[in-house]
């Protein structure tokens, strides 16, 4: 059986450094930055804009969410197949939702393909709660 705790924690700061490193991208441009920002994110208000920024902030929170997730996942009682299937679902939410995010500011109908990490991470989310509620 895998060490899911470490594979979380692991995976959670992995993603944390990748969110860390677009803020560093975004800033190139943004606030005046030494390059000119690319079409569709000159206003600050531009809707591919925001979802950038969207998601630099979902590569940092989702990842962290793993890391506390990963930090609990022991205590749970429930199957080790649903903790398996969980701490799956959670990595596709993190890396899913901020990549579709990002894909959304080229192609805007990619931003209905988020359900899919949406719903995996859903699914983690109610193995956590049945889990934690199981214990007591």
């Amino acid at each position: 059986m895998a060490n899911l705790r470490e594979i979380l924690i692991a995976f959670g700061w992995g993603g944390i450094v990748v969110g860390i490193m677009m803020g560093g991208l975004i800033g190139m441009y943004a606030f005046k930055g030494p390059f000119r920002a690319p079409k569709g994110h000159e206003s600050y208000t531009d809707l591919n804009r925001r979802m950038l920024r969207l998601a630099h902030i979902a590569f940092i929170m989702l990842p962290l969410i793993s890391i506390l997730y990963g930090m609990n996942i022991d205590d749970l009682q429930v199957p080790y197949i649903y903790k398996y299937y969980a701490t799956i679902c959670m990595m596709i939410l993190s890396i899913g939702i901020p990549v579709l995010l990002i894909a959304s500011c080229f192609y805007l109908p990619f931003k209905y393909v988020q359900v899919i990490p949406f719903s995996c991470g859903m699914f983690a989310l109610v193995v956590m709660a049945v889990g934690r509620v199981l214990a007591l």
